[in-house]
């Protein structure tokens, strides 16, 4: 350590106060540089990011003052097709309102043809009838005929009228354009949580309705499900919502309310209706599987389709069980279709039956007409169609009697053993000829005087030839 006097080192605290004096004058001196830059630079970024906004605000309001003349341009456009449009429909309303006037005048003038038509048509009726009676017979008895074809009427009815005026009204409207079509109004379901209402079907309905009506998907039927629910379904519904157990989602809620409403009571009369259910006499089908497929749903709702399959045999009616031809493991649609033409053919076969019935019933009706007419000239012999008819069966059922009993091998196939008297007379007492006596023919048939009554009949009815 050297030893220094103390003006050495005031000097050299001199120097190093200049040496820091320099150097702090020169950092200043740098730190005015760094902010003059940074402040130059500061200036430069302000003009250039005004001059970026002035040119994107500019082209902004070219666009915008761009679309709203294309704005512009297109409503005048809509403007003077909405008033051509209203133009249209105007003349339109006037058209069908002149049509419609047209049909009234049209409607009031009828009537009053019609009367003049009605009178003139009596009153040539009325002329026709005078002039053409005719004299018939030996009592001078006149008898009125018209000539005028049976069933037309020289006037229009009623029905008539309404046919032209209905097809007058479908020409006159035929050349309209526009129509308004109101449909029908359907109304909402409602569930009131009764015994005797099914909450099946109602859940079918109200998710149909809401998919129809309103559009609505499954979360949105969840929240509005309220609207449709009235008393004590309502009372469950609201209690629900404030449950710590309230349902998420529809899957949830058809649960709570199959397991809500779908009381004992109902589950009872369900029940005896299935063990019931039946194909009835005069039930084609396919109203029974609607039936069946309902009671079914309820209470075999883990069943697969082969399942009702089988149910619908044990259930069907025996007469088209037993016409059956299918398989026990077809399908439904198959069952349904070869029952189907089972019925067809029940059908046509009952349909034949009565048409033959019928035509016998009008036989017979002729027959007895003709035998009355026939009788007339024959009072001795006069006898009812159903006596004789009756009088006949009761010979042949006795004349098959007999050979049966006398000669059996007649019959290889008749079994009965039955013995009988062979001496049995034939039941003929009532039906002898009145003209020769003998049994076993009519009066009519009798060939002594068959020749004799055709001869007669031709001369006393020349019509009936």
């Amino acid at each position: 350590m050297t030893e220094v006097t103390m003006q050495d080192a005031v000097q050299r605290l001199v120097n190093n106060d200049t040496a820091n004096t320099q150097k702090i004058t020169s950092l200043e001196r740098q730190l005015d540089d760094l902010v003059k830059s940074f402040e130059d630079y500061r200036v430069q970024n302000e003009e250039t990011t005004k001059n970026q906004i002035q040119a994107l605000s500019d082209s902004l309001m070219e666009r915008l003052h761009s679309l709203q003349n294309l704005t512009e341009s297109n409503q005048e456009a809509n403007n003077i097709k909405l008033k051509q449009l209203e133009l249209d429909r105007t003349n339109d309303m006037d058209r069908v309102f002149e049509k419609l006037d047209a049909i009234t005048r049209t409607m009031n003038a009828y009537p009053q043809t019609m009367k003049i038509k009605e009178t003139k048509s009596e009153q040539q009726s009325i002329g026709r009838d005078v002039d053409t009676r005719t004299t018939i017979g030996a009592d001078n008895i006149t008898t009125p005929i018209n000539r005028r074809p049976y069933g037309t009427i020289p006037y229009s009815t009623e029905t008539e009228t309404q046919r032209h005026t209905t097809a007058a009204q479908s020409l006159a409207l035929n050349g309209i354009r526009h129509s308004i079509i109101v449909p029908p109004a359907s109304a909402a379901p409602a569930f009131h949580g009764k015994h005797n209402e099914s909450p099946t079907q109602f859940l079918i309905r109200v998710e149909e309705y809401a998919e129809s009506v309103h559009a609505w998907d499954s979360d949105t039927l969840l929240k509005g499900i309220s609207q449709f629910l009235r008393d004590s379904a309502l009372e469950w519904h609201c209690q629900l919502r404030f449950s710590p157990n309230r349902p998420e989602t529809w899957c949830e809620f058809k649960e709570a309310f199959l397991a809500q409403f779908n009381s004992p009571v109902r589950k009872a009369r369900q029940e005896q209706e299935w063990h019931e259910c039946k194909q009835k006499e005069n039930e084609t089908i396919n109203e029974f599987l609607v039936r069946l497929r309902a009671l079914w749903r309820e209470q075999k709702p883990k069943e697969s389709e082969s399942d009702l399959v089988k149910h619908l045999f044990c259930r069907m009616r025996n007469d088209l069980l037993n016409m059956l031809g299918v398989r026990r493991d077809a399908s439904l649609e198959e069952v349904i279709y070869e029952v189907q033409q089972i019925e067809d053919v029940l059908y046509r076969r009952a349909k034949g039956e009565r048409l033959t019935k019928q035509l016998k019933q009008a036989s017979y009706r002729d027959d007895s007409t003709g035998a009355k007419r026939n009788n007339a000239f024959h009072p001795r012999g006069a006898t009812s169609r159903q006596n004789q008819d009756d009088q006949y069966n009761n010979y042949t059922s006795g004349r098959n009697f007999q050979i049966n009993t006398v000669t059996p091998n007649y019959y290889p196939r008749n079994r009965n053993t039955i013995k009988t008297n062979t001496n049995l007379k034939p039941l003929m007492g009532s039906s002898t000829s009145y003209t020769n006596g003998n049994c076993g023919h009519w009066n009519t048939n009798c060939p002594e005087t068959s020749e004799m009554y055709r001869h007669e009949t031709s001369k006393l009815n020349p019509k009936n030839d």
